[in-house]
């Protein structure tokens, strides 16, 4: 069996054992939280579980053998299958170095520039693809992790995948170009947004609303082109879960760009004790954050309902997590200052409920053994924590709203952008209105 092959195989173990452990998981277990007294069963359990596709992908990797002084495109895919599947079970550092090894073997074999027209038409196709693939990866798994992309090329010289010219019987060899388009658009698009964020974080920013209308009018338009199919969903598997991930990738653009104002204004009402108004643009900025984070806790939930969320995986762990803790910091904030977002009465309940089975679904993965959601939930906890102190501020006698003859003294609060370095990141990243420029107001 070829390489490739074999560490395909035993990512398909692990994907088919995933399903079948999602599968027989009750919706109980999704509708309410697990003790974690059972983390030792559920260990044992889950490591059961993935025994036999863990096999296959640990004996693919120690089979590893890239030809770095001759290298081939299968020596690429084998990488950027490897790197993919490292990420998914928490190797997170292990993921890097193998996304960084694809894409500059990738580069180095010329697979970001139009292939030789002496290659039949369907290696060309597959070359392309191979070489986007390459470069999501890389771009995934660096901006995750904060760090540098091992390509920092934007790829123009080659088009986007497409699927012309193939006969019907050579397009059943490749997966439809569209979602892969999709996926690169969305690196790209979360690129800026780490770069946005990068320069809000500057003493010497000018300008911090202009900065991020731009970036905010960028994810605009990257969801007005994205297929229709990504917010409505596929037909069937795999690509219905294919268009989820997408959501949750495009949505967690917006809770990263947005999130750091967030956690100011979180951060500002726990060290000041006084009746504050919020800026047009804050209120604006905390309303847009919170329905990305909405919008990300409903699709999970979905997911898991329908037994497709991946329990043992990063990348839903760090999505359900991002959503969980913009709810809770929201909730807080409207407890201490109820005017913080635009919000009804039912609004605040149904955000009381999909936390309350967001957070009982993270708790489960991290009970079945999730590595990656042990972290997150031990972080939401500490979140939870804060929450309460800043609850508990509006409750005591502590809280001393400033009176004067004229009616309530208020602080508009405004950015302090000098104080974002000083904020604590909170690894990892649904917009409201795709198709509406949230800032045009300004």
């Amino acid at each position: 069996m070829a390489l490739p092959s074999l560490l395909r195989f035993g990512a398909c173990g692990v994907y088919n054992h995933y399903q079948a452990a999602n599968s027989a998981s009750s919706d109980g277990a999704v509708a309410k939280a697990i003790p974690i007294e059972g983390s030792m069963e559920g260990s044992l359990r889950s490591e059961e579980m993935l025994s036999t596709g863990l096999g296959f992908f640990e004996h693919g990797l120690a089979l590893l053998n890239i030809s770095y002084e001759e290298p081939t495109v299968d020596d690429v895919e084998a990488l950027n299958l490897a790197s993919h599947c490292c990420y998914i079970l928490n190797r997170r550092m292990s993921a890097y170095a193998y996304a960084g090894q694809s894409v500059r073997l990738a580069h180095g074999l010329g697979l970001d520039h139009p292939a030789p027209t002496s290659l039949s038409n369907l290696e060309r196709k597959h070359r392309k693809r191979v070489w986007w693939t390459a470069f999501c990866v890389d771009r995934m798994i660096s901006t995750e992790l904060a760090l540098h992309p091992a390509y920092t090329g934007l790829g123009s010289e080659l088009d986007y995948p497409d699927s012309s010219s193939l006969t019907d019987e050579e397009k059943e060899q490749f997966f439809g170009p569209v979602l892969l388009t999709a996926l690169i658009k969305l690196c790209e698009i979360k690129g800026d947004v780490v770069n946005t964020v990068s320069r809000l974080k500057q003493n010497d920013i000018t300008e911090p609303y202009q900065v991020l209308r731009q970036c905010l009018q960028g994810l605009d338009r990257c969801g007005r082109e994205l297929p229709g199919r990504v917010f409505s969903g596929g037909d069937s598997l795999p690509e219905s879960r294919i268009c989820s991930s997408l959501a949750l990738r495009y949505h967690q653009c917006y809770i990263m760009l947005l999130r750091p104002i967030l956690l100011h204004q979180f951060t500002f009402m726990l060290r000041n004790k006084r009746v504050i108004t919020l800026s047009d643009e804050l209120y604006t900025i905390s309303n847009i954050c919170l329905q990305a984070a909405r919008s990300n806790a409903c699709i999970l939930l979905e997911l898991a309902q329908a037994g497709e969320l991946v329990k043992y995986g990063y990348w839903d762990s760090a999505h359900l997590f991002s959503s969980l803790a913009v709810l809770t910091i929201a909730q807080s904030m409207r407890n201490h200052h109820p005017n913080a977002f635009r919000c009804t009465g039912e609004d605040m309940s149904r955000d009381a409920d999909t936390y309350s089975k967001g957070r009982a679904v993270l708790v489960h993965m991290a009970y079945t053994g999730n590595l990656a959601s042990r972290q997150h939930l031990s972080m939401l906890e500490e979140v939870e924590r804060h929450g309460t102190v800043l609850s508990a501020l509006n409750a005591g006698s502590d809280t001393i709203p400033v009176s004067v003859s004229t009616g309530e003294a208020t602080t508009e609060m405004e950015l302090d952008f000098e104080g974002w370095a000083s904020l604590r990141s909170m690894s990892d990243q649904a917009a409201g209105g795709v198709g509406v420029d949230p800032f045009a107001f300004l």
